[in-house]
This record gives C-alpha cells, structure tokens and sequence, in this order.
C-alpha cells in the first residue's frame, strides 16, 4: 500500500476518534487539557504546564483554557502564594465529562484487535512517533 494512503487512513483514524464537530464541542487539544489536568499534581497545573504538555507556545495554551472555563470545565484562580500563578483545576463537571473522552472509544477499538495486532500496531506507532519527533 502507497504511504501517502496510510497516512491519510492514519489521519482520518485520528480525526474520527472525536466524533463532535462545531463550536460548542470539546476539541482534540481541549481533551488533551482535560486528561493532562486530570493526571498533573497541583504545582504542575498551570497554562506553562499545559503548553509543556501539548509541545505548544503559552498563547494557545491559554486560549485553550480560556475557552474550557467559558464551558465551566475548569477554574483559573491566583496562587495563594505567588499572585502571578494560575492555577487550573477540573471542575465536577470537567470531571464528570471525562468519564465520556472519546479516547475510551479508540481505547475499546484496539482492545478489539488480537494481542499481535496490538503489539504490531504500537510498534508501528512508537517508531512512527519517533521519526516525527526529530524531523
């Protein structure tokens, strides 16, 4: 098979793992904020955090948060101790709404294959993953 035609199914996969589409809908980066603060300790939750994790500049961090307060999926309050710090954190409902991360689908997907696709399938990735990361 061509790779340019596995790249565009790779693609596609990816994109048809978050099914919801318009402005009202949780984005694949604003998931990717949701699980990263689910996981991250207090000291780490913050948009330089959050850029951190996403390999992203502060600005798109930020906005990303932003836009996950307007939805009341979490809250941005001062550091107690340094005024400069934001800190974020999931509210109940960014909580709740994780219990419905589209990843759980993807998750179930590849549970589905046999245990030498998976192996298969995420050695492909990890060496996938290796060469983008050092282009």
């Amino acid at each position: 098979m061509d790779a340019s035609v596995v790249a565009r199914l790779l693609e596609q996969t990816a994109r048809a793992v978050y099914e919801a589409r318009g402005p009202k809908a949780i984005h694949a980066g604003q998931w990717a904020v949701l699980r990263y603060l689910a996981r991250a300790g207090r000291q780490a939750r913050t948009v330089g955090g959050v850029a951190t994790y996403l390999g992203v500049t502060h600005a798109p961090a930020s906005r990303a948060v932003a836009s996950l307060a307007r939805k009341d999926l979490v809250t941005v309050k001062a550091d107690a101790e340094d005024r400069r710090i934001r800190r974020i954190d999931l509210t109940p409902a960014g909580k709740a709404l994780l219990d419905h991360d589209p990843v759980h689908r993807l998750t179930a997907a590849i549970e589905a294959l046999s245990s030498d696709q998976q192996k298969d399938f995420a050695t492909t990735l990890e060496a996938l993953y290796g060469r983008l990361v050092k282009a």
